[in-house]
């Protein structure tokens, strides 16, 4: 008799704002699901960790032979560096790389787009985990690559996150579910549920895909109206965590990037990896977090670090 295996999917990667005038939101957001490794591949379905479409499997019983992926911890340790064994890091993990800026619908570049997040977990409980994290990226100048101060007599600043505590939480059901607690924007609940989707490729790769759609009012002291934008996010990971193959993630956004544009109409494209040390980041990042951002050697040291720096704001 054919049977179909357990199912469990979704997971939230980051989410914040954009230090300036009009804040610049963004979420790294994967989801996935336990998946028979020979099962054949078919879109898995959630909203917010909500099954939705079931998972194809093969009657065929020479098929039946397979390794099961548990989602939650692939998150926790692919995303944090939590668990033991391959792939695990109690001192955090960076995610980073690059990309660029695009004026719609030229195709100009307007900037190169470059940077990294750096984050630990905290298991609070088997099905709760939590995220605290820092993220920075800057824009260069796409000739010259020149970190860019100015465009068109306007100031440009790094899109800068101090710190963040994000929760993630495995539910009755198996899913997983995400709430953001602390975040230079107040996003928590301020998301649409969005359908994410995963697959597996073969037995070793993970392929992990979502939709992100931003629309968010302005407070009127910061000009009024609303931040809009769409994002999509795809990653790849091998659930064993080989040393020669680390975690992937891509990034397509289109949405307002001030000073370059305010009309939600600018692309950013981001490619980016996971390292494991501070050292492994390229060097001219390095150059600059010692010059103006030491604290971005590392994740934020507790709970505590994150509740006193929005406490002074």
């Amino acid at each position: 008799m054919c049977t179909r295996p357990n199912i469990a999917s979704g997971l939230l990667f980051l989410a914040g704002g954009y230090r300036g005038v009009n804040n610049l939101a963004s979420a790294f957001t994967p989801s996935t699901a336990v998946h028979d490794s020979h099962a054949t591949p078919t879109s898995q379905s959630y909203t917010n960790g909500d099954l939705s479409s079931p998972l194809t499997t093969s009657c065929n019983p020479l098929e039946q032979k397979s390794d099961l992926h548990d989602p939650f911890e692939v998150w926790g340790k692919m995303r944090l560096g939590l668990g033991d064994g391959p792939g695990s890091n109690s001192d955090g993990v960076f995610w980073v790389g690059g990309g660029a800026l695009y004026e719609a619908y030229s195709g100009k570049q307007l900037a190169i787009f470059e940077g990294f997040d750096i984050g630990k977990g905290v298991q609070l409980s088997d099905n709760h985990i939590r995220q605290l994290s820092r993220k920075i990226f800057w824009f260069r100048d796409p000739v010259t690559e020149e970190i860019m101060t100015e465009y068109q007599s306007q100031p440009v600043k790094p899109i800068i996150y101090d710190t963040q505590m994000i929760d993630y939480h495995r539910a009755d059901d198996g899913s997983i579910t995400y709430s953001v607690e602390a975040s230079l924007r107040l996003l928590k609940d301020a998301l649409p549920k969005m359908k994410i989707t995963s697959q597996m490729a073969g037995p070793h790769q993970m392929m992990i895909n979502i939709p992100v759609f931003l629309d968010i009012p302005i407070a009127e002291e910061r000009g009024g109206g609303r931040y809009q934008a769409w994002e999509f996010y795809d990653y790849s990971i091998d659930p064993s965590f080989p040393l020669d193959r680390p975690p992937t993630a891509i990034w397509a956004r289109q949405g307002s990037v001030p000073p370059f544009n305010s009309d939600s109409k600018a692309v950013l494209r981001f490619s980016g990896y996971r390292v494991d040390s501070y050292d492994e980041l390229p060097e001219r990042m390095r150059v600059e977090v010692e010059r103006e951002y030491p604290h971005f050697k590392g994740p934020p040291r507790d709970e505590k670090e994150v509740e006193d720096f929005f406490g002074k704001r």
